[in-house]
């Protein structure tokens, strides 16, 4: 067997071992008193390191929104964020790329999924939709007839991804 396949596979059943470990701890909570209870931060942590890497990487896709969309409707946006944008939509879609609805109800991520705005129009505060735009989202939306595009970067999710790496996540979307 070559030695990369070894150490994958040596990686592994550590990683297996740590978390089976640590599962064995969160049963021992379940069944037992405080002492027991005592040890979660170990679960805690471990659960940590071993996502730190995919939280990094999920904190990267965060920041962009690029698609396509597929439906009736028009519209332009430009916004340089959500409080300093104009615009005119109304369209019911199904989005294909990168995208995430960052609304207060029901925050989803996908590279296939659904967005609507019906009726909307206005400029900087006055602007009455965009609930699945960041705060801090700068970039620009277009759609005619039966097809649209969309493409934009959120300041905020570019500052949670550095600051991830010192362990801080201000918007609270790691696992």
């Amino acid at each position: 067997m070559p030695v990369q396949l070894q150490r994958i596979l040596c990686t592994f059943a550590m990683l297996v071992w740590l978390c089976a470990g640590s599962t064995s701890f969160a049963i021992a909570e379940d069944r037992s008193d405080d002492a027991a209870m005592a040890r979660s931060p170990d679960h805690s942590t471990v659960v940590t390191v071993l996502l730190y890497p995919v939280n990094r990487i999920l904190d990267i896709f965060d920041i962009f929104r690029i698609n396509l969309g597929f439906g009736p409707g028009y519209g332009i946006n430009v916004r340089a964020t959500k409080l300093l944008q104009a615009g005119v939509e109304s369209y019911s879609t199904l989005r294909v790329g990168l995208g995430k609805e960052s609304g207060i109800w029901s925050p989803r991520y996908g590279i296939v999924y659904t967005e609507s705005e019906l009726l909307t129009a206005g400029a900087s505060l006055a602007y009455m939709g965009g609930r699945q735009r960041g705060t801090m989202e700068v970039g620009t939306t277009v759609h005619l007839g039966l097809i649209g595009a969309e493409g934009a970067i959120d300041l905020a999710e570019i500052a949670d991804f550095f600051l991830g790496f010192a362990m801080i996540d201000f918007k609270e979307d790691d696992h």
